[in-house]
């Protein structure tokens, strides 16, 4: 794909978008002296490099480490519903045991065998507690209800 939109940079420092080739004046100081030092193939992407170009230093860095959070959280959300209730169902029947007893620790176990570090042992048992499909049997025990 062709890149028809250019990030011009301008003598007074700031940075804005243009279509590639047309002399535009810049928005911060009116002049038309700047130069085109990247293309993009979509308004989108010239936008996004605006953006970043326009942004302190000291800012950048704060908002790329925020972005990184939101993005790690993202992440953690997507590995929680990666299986689903099916495949969290399935782990807490694979954690029960042979008398139908359900502990934290067996739960903790088989989530870690199958991957899962979020959401935690306690919070599918704190989960399946208020769903109705495990009732607490002791103090680290549960079993099934449904």
């Amino acid at each position: 794909m062709e890149k028809h939109w250019a990030l011009v940079r301008c003598t007074c420092g700031s940075a804005y978008g243009s279509p590639r080739g047309a002399r535009r004046a810049c928005p911060h100081c009116g002049s038309t002296q700047g130069s085109e030092s990247k293309f993009f193939e979509s308004p989108d992407e010239l936008s996004d490099a605006v953006a970043k170009s326009n942004l302190p230093d000291g800012i950048a860095q704060e908002v790329e480490s925020k972005v990184a959070i939101q993005e790690a959280k993202a992440e953690t959300k997507s590995t929680m519903s990666r299986g689903g209730p099916e495949a969290i169902r399935r782990i807490l029947k694979q954690s029960t045991s042979s008398d139908g007893t359900l502990t934290v620790e067996s739960l903790s176990r088989e989530l870690l065998k199958e991957g899962y570090e979020e959401p935690t042992a306690e919070r599918v048992i704190g989960s399946a507690e208020l769903e109705g499909i495990l009732i607490r049997k002791g103090p680290e025990a549960w079993i099934w209800l449904q």
